[in-house]
């Protein structure tokens, strides 16, 4: 009996064992799995994207683009055009609002109406589908008549991947409010550093014969925006009364798109001086390539009378992305009819009716770097030697000259003389010696 509860403690403390080993090795794996993952996570991708304040886009109104015909129109519902873009980003998530030029929780039947944000992560049209990788969008389903929110991944063969979907959301706008918010998730798109986000509304109707599809939608915005530098040398510019100069000016991109610039240089502060300094630049429009770098020359001169001390100028670039609009033909113009009347006659039957030409565009950003011009006083000594320099050393080289030539030809006078030999003259006085002397024989 005794040897029987023996084994049995025996058994007990075993399965104990067992148990206690079986659960240690499951903490282990667990704890060793996690301290593997978490690491590698944060080393491979970066922590955040770039954080900004608030900007603000503005568009056209009435300008959508018909995706079936593939041109500009002006027929469109309100709820789907965009007259401005508002969005910021924390860094983790980009917010953005969409300023309608009016809403409707109700679309009219047979609509499906689209709300959305497409990226372009890596800012490379070669990934993805026409460059876009995700798109965000919160969707009006007509048979369901609900709203829909779905995250998605794209390929550039167009393939689509469902990263998340929400079914009958309602937190994306309010009651009698003309706009719309969205909100992405950057951390689900790997924290891009460089990326392009593009904003649209969309209505499609599938029943409407022929098949309706028109979009209204930004460019591609960058962001960050791009960053210029500007380099001007030499710095500073330094200048005596009167003077003049010529500075390079050197501008480098880090924007994955070709830049367009317009810049110009102007005094800082109001005063008369600022008349006094003359400054021009070989061209005032630069081409820059994505990630690259453009130059021109800048001709400064002043007065003699501006007053000696430091100038500050500023030289603003306003910079215009040359990125290929997705929902626009290059370069398209759509025409639409002014709402007016000619003489009493509908605009509308008129000829001589006016068009307004739309194009899309991208916004301008406006730049600007500050760089100094040193002026020096003229003193008199500089002011006499200049005028040596300028009158005095030139007279003299001329005077000079011209004593060299003179000397010259007198030499070689005197040197061309001296060159005839004494004996050749003699021989010629001794013939006419002899000529005279001699008598001529009378005639016979």
């Amino acid at each position: 009996m005794l040897k029987l509860k023996a084994m049995q403690k025996e058994v007990i403390v075993k399965y104990l064992l067992v148990i206690s080993v079986i659960s240690l090795s499951i903490t282990l794996s667990i704890s060793t799995s996690n301290s593997y993952k978490i690491p590698v996570q944060k080393n491979a991708f970066a922590s955040s994207s770039p954080s900004f304040q608030r900007e603000e886009l503005t568009l056209d109104s009435g300008n959508w683009f018909d995706m079936i015909w593939q041109n500009s129109t002006s027929s469109g519902p309100d709820y789907a055009d965009i007259q401005s873009v508002s969005y910021f980003s924390n860094g983790t998530d980009l917010s953005a609002t969409l300023w309608l030029a009016n809403f409707t929780t109700s679309p009219n039947n047979y609509e499906n109406i689209n709300y959305g944000m497409y990226f372009d992560a890596d800012s490379n049209n070669s990934t993805g589908l026409s460059g876009i990788d995700y798109k965000i969008e919160v969707g009006w389903n007509n048979e369901s008549r609900t709203w829909t929110r779905v995250f998605e991944e794209w390929s550039s063969n167009g393939g689509e991947k469902t990263l998340d979907k929400k079914e009958n959301v309602t937190d994306f706008f309010e009651e009698h409010g003309s706009y719309i918010t969205l909100t992405a998730d950057l951390d689900s798109m790997l924290s891009p550093d460089n990326y392009r986000v593009l904003f649209y509304a969309e209505v499609i109707n599938p029943k409407k014969i022929p098949f309706y599809w028109i979009i209204d939608s930004t460019n591609w915005i960058s962001i960050p925006s791009p960053e210029l530098v500007f380099a001007i040398t030499p710095s500073p510019i330094t200048l005596i009364q009167g003077g003049d100069s010529i500075a390079e000016v050197r501008i480098n991109s880090s924007a994955a798109d070709q830049l367009e610039l317009d810049i110009k240089p102007y005094i800082s502060e109001n005063s008369s001086n600022s008349n006094l300094i003359a400054m021009k630049l070989d061209s005032e429009k630069l081409l820059i390539p994505a990630f690259g770098s453009a130059s021109t020359h800048l001709y400064i001169s002043i007065t003699s009378d501006i007053a000696p001390t430091d100038y500050m100028v500023i030289m603003r670039a306003n910079i215009t992305a040359l990125n290929t609009p997705l929902f626009a033909e290059p370069g398209s113009i759509h025409f639409e009819t002014q709402k007016k009347s000619i003489n009493n006659i509908d605009a509308e039957e008129d000829p001589r009716s006016k068009f307004i030409s739309k194009i899309i565009k991208d916004q301008t950003v406006s730049k600007s770097s500050v760089f100094s011009i040193h002026v020096t006083e003229w003193k008199f000594e500089e002011q006499l030697n200049s005028f040596v320099n300028q009158w005095i050393t030139p007279l003299t080289a001329i005077y000079t000259s011209i004593s060299s030539i003179v000397a010259g030809i007198l030499g070689w006078m005197y040197g061309r003389r001296r060159t005839h030999p004494k004996g050749k003259r003699n021989t010629y006085d001794d013939d006419d010696n002899n000529n005279k002397n001699q008598v001529t024989p009378p005639d016979k």
